[in-house]
Formats: structure tokens, C-alpha cells, sequence
């Protein structure tokens, strides 16, 4: 009897809803059809937690944002909100963390007769973005940053999408050399939109690979003066840089920059025309769109009076030209007795400079090159910092989210 009963329920509920549904191609069905164009100006403009929210709505909202059309958009706009990261190995594991690059203008400011300077009233809580795993090695490094990508250097090469907290292993081929010592560096060709790895080892053997080929393999690549990299490298243009102790003792300046044309694989060796460089404290950055050393320079590492810039004027002619920034004299104020690096230097000029370990306060300093005015912020990285066995800070200008996945 019930079950009669509950069969009628059933039976008069789904011919009411056979009546009031209505048509598939009413005008309310069809207003729910966006186009696809809109979608992916709407999904450019979120952050990156709610694009990875969105992927799980629907297989529809998923392939649109795979479309490479949807990531080389957002990449564009992300680019115009890049963020500083932040990483230190910690227990083994490599750590990411990131902030916004753009310092806050609305902290206090403390004015002085002919400069000022800013200092954060509160500290900033940098946020976590992901790891590598521990399986790598407490030694290895990472590469010059391309935008969006980072790659580990270890006998295990690894890439990472800090913004996606994926990462992958670069499948490399056989290495042709048996040296235990190499030097790798993650290198982009933008014109032809191809990945490749940069290989020296400790017996001067340049050799290229590039990624995503079925039959990757070694090319040797000859560079013409024997040199020793410096670990300070830089990505511009298709271009990788990096400052290198020249070994031939042909000249009087021992120091030149090694430029590698990415897509032609080929070396050019600037030589500096400075007889003393403080590597210590050197970076290589791009300077009103061209290519300079700078360091700072002084009485001593805590003692730093000034910056000084060496800029490629003109890269055919090797011709250099030296710029001197005066540090204010509050500049040991800020710094706080602490070791200050360089960082690089961001797209409004501003030469930025930072502390090195996580334990004890960390601080990024912007210097302007236009108002010589300075800005100290100071970074929190939680709990972990607390805690022993955490490695130096690498500072990493310039991020930018992406939010490709690795398939």
C-alpha cells in the first residue's frame, strides 16, 4: 500500500515538473551562453586561487582556462603587478614565498632637510606559495628567474610554477662529460618560445640542451675566452648574462660579463673596464634598459658609503660608463648593522637591496634612483623562520604569476 502510494507521489511530482519545465531554447536558457571571448576578460582579472577554483566548475571553464590565448593574457596582465619572491632552503626543502613588489606608500615617513626616507610601520606577512621536494640535495640553487618559472640547479634538475605550486623534473640527456661539478642555468629563447639548459662543468665544457625535444641531446658550444662564472647572472631579452673571472690574464681587468645569445647559442665576453668590483655585494641589472654591473662600495661590508653602476652604453664598441649614487647618511640607520645585498632593480628604478636570513628581522630597502629616497620594509616569513636549519634568503625581483600548468 505504501509503496503504491509513495509510486503515485513519485509519479504526479515529475509530471508537475514536466509542466512548469520549460523549452531548451527559451530566452533564459540561451542568456546563460557567454561568450567565450567575455569569459576569458572576466578569468584574466582574477587572482590566482580563484582561476585554480574556477578549473574545478565545469569541463567547460577548465579547457577555456587551458587555452594558451586565456594564459599568455593573464601573463600579460600579472606582468603589470610583478612580486618579489622570496626562497631558503629549510629542513632540506626548498621554500617559496612571495609579496607585493609595489611598496606600500601609506606607511610613515620621517623627512629630513634635503632627503627622506620610509620605514613600514608594521612588518609584512610574505605568503607562502609552495616547495620543492626534499630529494634534491641540501646544496642546489636556483637559476636566474624567467617570468613565472624558476628552475633548480642540482644533478636533478627541477622546474617549478611557484604561483600554480607545481613542479616537474627536466628530463636531460646523458651528460657527455663525467666532471662531478657542473654549473647549470635555465635559459628562454622568446622568439622561438623554446626552454633550453646551459651546461658548464669544472673542465671549461660549454654545452646546450633544449627542453620539450623527443631526442634531447648535448651541443657543444665554444666560447673563446677561459673564464670562471661568478654566480651572478641575469636574463634579458633572449640573453642569458653573467659576471666571470676572466683566466687568461690577457688584460688588466679581470672581470667581463658573459653574454649568451640563447637562440643563436653563442658567447660574446664583454670586458669591464673596472680594475675592482666588490663581488660580495655586485648584482647585474637592468639599468634604463641596458645592461650594468653595480655594487656597493665603501669602508668594509657595513660601511657602505655608495652604489656604484658600470652601464653598457654599447654592447658592439664594449663601451662602459660608471654612475656613482651618494647613500644618504641616514643609510646606517636603515641598513641596522646587518649584511645588505643587492637584489636588482625594478621597472621605476628603484635599486633594491636586502638581508639575508630569515631568523633574524629581514629587510628589503628600495632605493630610487631619480628621488634618492629610501624605503625599508621588514618581512615575516611565520613560524618557520623561528625554527633552526634554515638556510640564506634568495631575493627574486620581478615575478610574475603564471598560471600555465605542467602537463
Amino acid at each position: 500500500m505504501f509503496g503504491i502510494l509513495g509510486f503515485s507521489a513519485a509519479m504526479g511530482k515529475r509530471q508537475k515538473q514536466q509542466v512548469t519545465a520549460r523549452p531548451r531554447n527559451s530566452p533564459r536558457e540561451n542568456s546563460k551562453e557567454i561568450p567565450i571571448d567575455l569569459l576569458i576578460d572576466v578569468f584574466s582579472r582574477l587572482s590566482m586561487r580563484d582561476v585554480a577554483r574556477c578549473r574545478c566548475v565545469s569541463k567547460l571553464w577548465s579547457s577555456i582556462l587551458r587555452r594558451r590565448d586565456f594564459t599568455q593574457l593573464f601573463l600579460k596582465i600579472s606582468s603589470t603587478r610583478p612580486r618579489i619572491l622570496f626562497t631558503f632552503l629549510h629542513n632540506g626543502r626548498r621554500l617559496f614565498y612571495s609579496i607585493p613588489q609595489v611598496p606600500d606608500p601609506d606607511r610613515n615617513k620621517y623627512s629630513f632637510p634635503t632627503r627622506f626616507y620610509w620605514v613600514s610601520s608594521s612588518p609584512i606577512s610574505a605568503y607562502y606559495q609552495m616547495h620543492f621536494p626534499k630529494d634534491l640535495g641540501p646544496s642546489y640553487t636556483v637559476c636566474a628567474p624567467i617570468p613565472g618559472l624558476i628552475c633548480c640547479k642540482s644533478k636533478k634538475p627541477m622546474i617549478c610554477n611557484p604561483s600554480t605550486g607545481e613542479s616537474k623534473y627536466i628530463s636531460l640527456p646523458r651528460a657527455t662529460t663525467k666532471r662531478l661539478n657542473v654549473n647549470t642555468s635555465f635559459v628562454y629563447d622568446p622568439i622561438d618560445k623554446l626552454f633550453k639548459v646551459l651546461c658548464l662543468s669544472d673542465d671549461f665544457v660549454f654545452q646546450v640542451s633544449t627542453l620539450g625535444t623527443e631526442e634531447a641531446t648535448w651541443r657543444t658550444v665554444d666560447c673563446l675566452i677561459p673564464h670562471l662564472p661568478l654566480r651572478k647572472e641575469m636574463c634579458m631579452d633572449g640573453v642569458l648574462y653573467y659576471l666571470a673571472m676572466r683566466l687568461d690574464h690577457e688584460t688588466s681587468t679581470p672581470y667581463m660579463v658573459v653574454a649568451f645569445d640563447v637562440r643563436l647559442e653563442r658567447f660574446k665576453c664583454l670586458p669591464v673596464n673596472r680594475s675592482y668590483i666588490n663581488i660580495a655585494c655586485s648584482a647585474l641589472i637592468k639599468y634604463q634598459g641596458k645592461l650594468a654591473v653595480v655594487w656597493l662600495d665603501g669602508n668594509g661590508i657595513q660601511q657602505h658609503q655608495q652604489l656604484e653602476l658600470c652601464v653598457l652604453n654599447d654592447g658592439d664598441e664594449v663601451a662602459w660608463s660608471g654612475i656613482i649614487y651618494e647613500l644618504p647618511y641616514f643609510w646606517y640607520n636603515l641598513a641596522a648593522d646587518t649584511y645588505i645585498y643587492i637584489v636588482g632593480v625594478t621597472t621605476a628604478g628603484e635599486i633594491v637591496m636586502a638581508t639575508s636570513h630569515p631568523r633574524e628581522p629581514f629587510y628589503i630597502i628600495y632605493f630610487s634612483t631619480v628621488t634618492h629616497t629610501m624605503i625599508r620594509v621588514e618581512i615575516e616569513f611565520g613560524i618557520v623562520a623561528l625554527k633552526p636549519h634554515c638556510s640564506k634568503i634568495s631575493t627574486i625581483l620581478n615575478h610574475v604569476e603564471d598560471v600555465e600548468l605542467m602537463d
